[in-house]
C-alpha cells in the first residue's frame, strides 16, 4: 500500500478494517518434502526408480526446458511408463489433450515445464518430482504447490546434482526449513542402468528425427517461387 493510497483511505473511509497477508514464502504442513543428491549422469535412472517405487500414484515431473520434457517423456514411454508432455512449444489443442489425459487419470505421469506450475486446476497430484531444480527459488513453491492441495497430503522429491547445490541452498533458505533425504538403494537403482541407457538412445534418435522433419518443413515453407527462380538463375550462370 503506497502513501497516496493511505492518504486516500484516511480521506474516504471511516473506521476501515485492514487485512494483511504474510509475504513470507512457505509450504503447507501436509507436504512431505525430500531431496536426493545424485550425480547428474544418473538422473534418468533415479527418476525411473522413484516412479517404480511409488507406482500407483499420479506424478508431475518438472523439467527445465521444453526439449528435456520431450526427451524425458519419450524415455519413460519407451520403458512402458504412461507419460504425457506439457510445455510452451506445444500447440494449444495438444496441451489441452495432454492435460485432459492426466486429469482423467488415463495417464499417471505429466512431464512439464514451469508452464504447468501455476494457473492449472489439477486436484489429484500425489507426487511432484523436481527432475531439474528450478533456477528461481520461488518457482519451487509453485511447483510443489501442485500437490497437498485443499487439506490433502502430498509428497515432493527434488533432484540435486553436483551442479545444483547453491540453488538447493537458496530453496531451503526461502522456505525456512531443511528437506529430508529421500532413502534410496544405489544397487537397485543401478540395476536399471542397461534398460535406461537403451531408452536414452531411442529418445535421442526420436528427438533427432523430429528436429530433421521440422527443419525440412521449414525449408519447404520458405522455398517460394522467387527463391526457386534465384536458384535456377544461379545454376544457369554456373553452366555458362
Amino acid at each position: 500500500m503506497t502513501r497516496k493510497v493511505q492518504k486516500l483511505q484516511r480521506a474516504s473511509l471511516h473506521n476501515p478494517v485492514k487485512v494483511e497477508v504474510s509475504s513470507k514464502y512457505q509450504t503447507v504442513e501436509k507436504l512431505q518434502q525430500s531431496y536426493i543428491f545424485i550425480p547428474s549422469k544418473y538422473k534418468d535412472c533415479y527418476l525411473v526408480s522413484i516412479l517404480n517405487e511409488l507406482a500407483g500414484n499420479s506424478f508431475m515431473v518438472f523439467c527445465g526446458t521444453c526439449n528435456n520434457v520431450q526427451r524425458t517423456t519419450i524415455l519413460l514411454r519407451t520403458l512402458g511408463l504412461h507419460a504425457v508432455p506439457l510445455h510452451g512449444k506445444m500447440p494449444q489443442p495438444k496441451r489441452l489433450g495432454a492435460l485432459n489425459k492426466f486429469k482423467t487419470k488415463s495417464r499417471s505421469i505429466l512431464v512439464a515445464t514451469d508452464v504447468a506450475s501455476r494457473g492449472l486446476d489439477i486436484p489429484h497430484v500425489d507426487v511432484v518430482v523436481n527432475f531439474d531444480i528450478p533456477t528461481h527459488s520461488k518457482d519451487y513453491i509453485h511447483r510443489v504447490g501442485r500437490t497437498a492441495r485443499a487439506g490433502r497430503s502430498g509428497r515432493s522429491i527434488t533432484f540435486v546434482t553436483q551442479y545444483d547445490v547453491e540453488l538447493y541452498q537458496r530453496i531451503e533458505q526461502l522456505i525456512g526449513k531443511q528437506l529430508a533425504l529421500h532413502p534410496t538403494v544405489e544397487e537397485e537403482v543401478m540395476a536399471l542402468m542397461e534398460r535406461v541407457t537403451e531408452a536414452q538412445r531411442i529418445a535421442r534418435m526420436e528427438m533427432q528425427t523430429a528436429q530433421e522433419k521440422k527443419r525440412e518443413r521449414g525449408e519447404e515453407k520458405g522455398a517460394g517461387p522467387r527463391s526457386k527462380k534465384r536458384k535456377k538463375e544461379k545454376i544457369d550462370t554456373t553452366e555458362l
